[in-house]
């Protein structure tokens, strides 16, 4: 019984933790939230789905993202002859094959945002991944791909070839 009674007492603390880090009026909240610890998420990052074992994000959060000036790196995975055809605007190209080859990648304390054509592609899970085992830990995958952007309306860039991602 006893057991049981410390279970639900954590269950209370939790609860009131979780409270305070969806952004509670009172600043009390604000200093629970901060003493949560390094895996707490700022309140301006939803809490995550998770798909498959992948951090994923719609196109509609992604352009909240870029609405609001969050700092996020978007990475299309494509080849370069499909990003050249179409792509998110500020998006960097990082074909998938680099991205194994540890070239023209970003800082790993960067917030990205992979992509590729469509919710069954599956380059953006495989640059994911590979990103994953050199280090990145904050990732996120738009399954819905370049497809999924346009369908919810939202500009694309074409004809545009990849820019240096080195400087």
């Amino acid at each position: 019984m006893r057991r049981g009674a410390g279970w639900l007492a954590m269950l209370a603390l939790a609860g009131a933790g979780a409270l305070a880090a969806c952004g509670g009026d009172e600043p009390a909240a604000d200093e629970a939230a901060a003493d949560l610890g390094p895996d707490t998420l700022p309140a301006s990052i939803p809490a995550p789905q998770v798909e498959g074992g992948f951090l994923t994000i719609t196109a509609d959060r992604v352009q909240e993202w870029r609405d609001a000036g969050e700092p996020i790196v978007i990475i299309d995975a494509r080849d370069q002859v499909q990003y050249g055809r179409e792509h998110v605007p500020d998006a960097i190209n990082v074909p998938y094959v680099d991205i194994r080859a540890g070239a023209n990648l970003p800082p790993r304390e960067a917030r990205i945002v992979l992509y590729c054509s469509d919710e069954n592609c599956p380059i953006s899970r495989y640059a994911y991944e590979s990103l994953r085992a050199l280090g990145y830990t904050e990732l996120y995958d738009m399954r819905e791909g370049i497809q999924g952007w346009k369908e919810k309306g939202y500009p694309t860039v074409i004809g545009e070839v990849p820019s240096d991602t080195t400087g």
